[in-house]
């Protein structure tokens, strides 16, 4: 079971949250999705708009802050190798990488 909430280009209300820097919704996003059963967070920052590798940055640093949500794996997605090589700098432990 992959959370998907998270992901930039499939779902509107989180590439909103990004662009607009309202990272405690888009953690409330995760938090919600890893207490409805997801497995893996699927975090995906790409987005026109957006410095992308910044904001995978943030949001992963924000994501191991919190240990309810920090306890399942992260799926890094992204289609630039800038943006996968600064989130496997953020993440604790093991990944998955998804491009």
């Amino acid at each position: 079971n992959v959370g998907e909430r998270t992901n930039g280009t499939g779902a509107k209300a989180f590439a909103r949250m990004s662009l607009n820097e309202q990272y405690d919704e888009a953690l409330s996003g995760a938090r919600q999705q890893v207490e409805n059963g997801a497995q893996v967070i699927d975090i995906n920052m790409d987005e026109a708009m957006l410095d992308s590798a910044a904001a995978m940055t943030r949001f992963l640093n924000l994501i191991a802050s919190e240990p309810d949500i920090s306890r399942v794996p992260i799926m890094i997605d992204s289609s630039k190798w800038s943006v996968i090589e600064a989130g496997l700098k953020c993440v604790q432990g093991k990944a998955i990488v998804n491009s």
